[in-house]
């Protein structure tokens, strides 16, 4: 086990993710529990995190799972609570948890907008804000930076059709995470705070996408517009969620202690052309 997450001492770093039950999120808890660290793994559907915690503790890694909703401030400080009596302080949280609504503006009504923010941005605010302190203070005890990762996206740097809200709220991770990285450093916090923007990843949440794109114009089938989904990705294909996954390893790890602010692009050249 290649233990890139833990402590000068030896200890290991402890970390929360967000969406743990989707493609992203189930791949990024193995890999940081894999790479050394204790995971919490959560959810808004905490039966479907049973099996990933048994993955995690089959491989010998150690992972808990409880639900929470992203949106909401006390389920926040419930599972702050929970990690803070089992394991103390989180070093390492990852902003993963998101939705998507494929529709023309004209469609997207103002509920879908809403719950777009609420989920995608608003959690990341009040994960950001729930764990601040907890990770400033084990960045000050261990003498590592402790690290957010915020789940932004392509959509976040580049316009796409049908996808304006989800466009918005990950363009507002993007900038978010830049105004915060500006502010923590000038406050002296030890904590780093960068987003990921992945290209289209191959998840069953991809795959609802794909077909809401095929529905609402973009290509004649669910088929053909994965077809030109692969196509615009100079690399010639959609990324795999452990491919994601590693990235936001290396950001949560001290390999990029130098990184703060930051937007990684895991993209396969979508945003070069």
């Amino acid at each position: 086990m290649n233990k890139l997450l833990e402590l000068k001492d030896g200890s290991p770093r402890v970390a929360l993710v967000t969406g743990g039950a989707g493609g992203i999120g189930s791949a990024t808890a193995k890999a940081l529990a894999m790479h050394g660290a204790k995971v919490m793994v959560t959810d808004v559907n905490e039966a479907a995190l049973s099996s990933i915690v048994e993955t995690i503790h089959g491989n010998g890694g150690l992972a808990m799972a409880s639900c929470l909703d992203v949106g909401d401030p006390d389920s926040w400080q419930q599972v702050r609570e929970q990690v803070l009596d089992t394991w103390g302080p989180l070093s390492v949280l990852v902003n993963n948890a998101g939705i998507d609504v494929v529709k023309s503006v004209a469609d997207t009504t103002l509920a879908e907008w809403d719950r777009l923010f609420r989920v995608n941005s608003t959690g990341m605010f009040l994960g950001t804000q729930c764990f601040l302190d907890d990770l400033h203070a084990a960045g000050q005890t261990s003498g590592v930076r402790s690290s957010i990762v915020n789940m932004s996206s392509i959509c976040g740097n580049v316009g796409v059709a049908f996808q304006s809200a989800y466009s918005a709220t990950k363009g507002a991770v993007r900038m978010f995470t830049k105004a915060a990285a500006v502010e923590f450093g000038a406050l002296d916090l030890q904590l780093r705070i960068n987003s990921i923007h992945p290209g289209t990843v191959d998840t069953a949440f991809a795959a609802q996408c794909l077909t809401e794109l095929g529905e609402a114009g973009f290509a004649p089938s669910p088929a053909e517009a994965r077809a030109a989904i692969r196509a615009a990705h100079p690399i010639g294909d959609m990324a795999q969620g452990d491919e994601i996954a590693d990235a936001i390893v290396f950001l949560a790890s001290d390999l990029s202690r130098f990184m703060t602010g930051s937007e990684m692009l895991v993209d396969g050249g979508y945003t070069a052309q």
